[in-house]
């Protein structure tokens, strides 16, 4: 049974200093509670009190001089919590009182009336109680009134303790973001630092096989011609992949600079360079195209890449059609891009944003769209995608619209 109670004891101790309530300043809303009580109780003395593990601490107290006392000097510790008001009115003539507590003053304290504050989950957290030096009771509307005062101070314990939880939590949130930067940053270098190291030697791999085979061209059977081949593919892909991760390392470190930008001229420069003279491939603007507040570096190269997956993905038998668009929804300006294109299953549509997430049987080294979404995130907004599968895609860039 005692270790039940040192149990009990121990939670409520928990839930008590869960509030960060013990040994803070004197504050006038409790103070005006107390003064109110004594008024309303006609008694001379009237405390907030919370007993901690060793002593009985007053967060507000009137008429009474001292900020503490030992555990056990008055009957807060002994309230029924099923109670109410536990009522002493003369401790001097009472059997559940062995000895009255003692005042500063040298008398004794005769009569106790007290609320107990409990908490939503059931733990004794304070005591709204009144003392005299004499004698008293409390009448049906005093106890009635003091019920409800022990709810205000347990309204202001309840504010005390979720403001303290909010700021708590939001200097670990700010801890967390700082440590998170820094681990970012740390990333970002590493990547970039082990792209740029590793292009090197594979422009030399690259060259060296290339030399090799146009050297033993004479003497090369075709299987093995086909392996040297697969070198400059290979070593080809992982530079391509290699300089994907460099702009993606850029464009996750750097500040960016916007500006008004006519999107139709960047546009159909971008579009220019990537049609060339295939006649496959048809790419229709919806001039005149609203003008997007944006960085250009990053507007360009999120059209240069969009635009470069429905390329590698198009289907072999239709010549493909690109529509590009803007719409002004007031809040932001979406780019729409628009293909006829083999489309992109369900499932897959999340994972084509995903770094090193390539989706089976397409092209590229899978980081275009990822470059994309870290690019329209630094922006502030965002890609959507929707798609059908032998239909065709649309991608939707949303830039938000800022005031300059």
């Amino acid at each position: 049974m005692e270790s039940i109670l040192l149990a009990e004891e121990e939670l409520r101790l928990s839930a008590l200093y869960e509030y960060n309530i013990l040994d803070t300043e004197n504050e006038e809303v409790y103070d005006q509670l107390t003064e109110l009580v004594a008024n309303i109780c006609d008694t001379p003395i009237a405390l907030i009190s919370i007993i901690d593990e060793n002593r009985e601490w007053f967060k507000s107290r009137y008429g009474l001089p001292d900020c503490e006392k030992p555990r056990g000097w008055t009957f807060c510790d002994e309230i029924n919590l099923n109670e109410g008001v536990f009522e002493v009115k003369d401790t001097l003539n009472d059997d559940r009182v062995a000895y009255p507590p003692l005042l500063k003053d040298g008398t004794q304290v005769i009569f106790y009336a007290g609320v107990p504050i409990i908490n939503a989950e059931g733990y004794h957290i304070a005591t709204l109680c009144v003392l005299d030096r004499q004698p008293a009771y409390l009448r049906d509307e005093q106890k009635v009134q003091l019920k409800i005062l022990a709810k205000q101070v347990l309204y202001l314990l309840e504010l005390r303790k979720s403001h303290y939880v909010k700021e708590k939590l939001l200097r670990q949130s700010i801890l967390d973001a700082k440590e998170l930067e820094k681990k970012n940053k740390q990333l970002e270098q590493f990547v970039y630092t082990v792209s740029h190291d590793l292009k090197a030697p594979l422009i030399t791999i690259s060259a060296f096989a290339k030399t090799l085979a146009k050297e033993l061209e004479a003497s090369t059977n075709e299987k093995q011609k086909h392996r040297f081949t697969r070198i400059q593919e290979n070593t080809s892909q992982m530079g391509g992949l290699l300089t994907d991760l460099l702009e993606l390392s850029r464009v996750m470190s750097q500040v960016i600079k916007r500006e008004l930008l006519n999107t139709e001229l960047i546009v159909n420069s971008q579009l220019q360079e990537l049609k060339g003279d295939d006649e496959h491939i048809n790419f229709i603007v919806e001039s005149p195209l609203e003008y997007i507040f944006a960085n250009k570096t990053l507007l360009s190269r999120c059209i240069l890449n969009v635009c470069n997956y429905v390329i590698q993905n198009k289907s072999p038998d239709n010549v493909l059609n690109v529509q590009v668009a803007t719409v002004d929804h007031g809040s932001h300006i979406s780019l729409v891009i628009v293909d006829n294109g083999l489309g992109i299953a369900e499932e897959d549509q999340e994972r084509v944003f995903c770094i090193f997430e390539q989706v089976e049987k397409q092209k590229g080294t899978g980081m275009g769209l990822c470059i994309v979404k870290a690019a329209m995130e630094k922006h502030g907004g965002e890609i959507k995608l929707t798609s059908t599968l032998g239909i065709g895609s649309q991608f939707e860039l949303k830039f938000p619209v800022i005031t300059v």
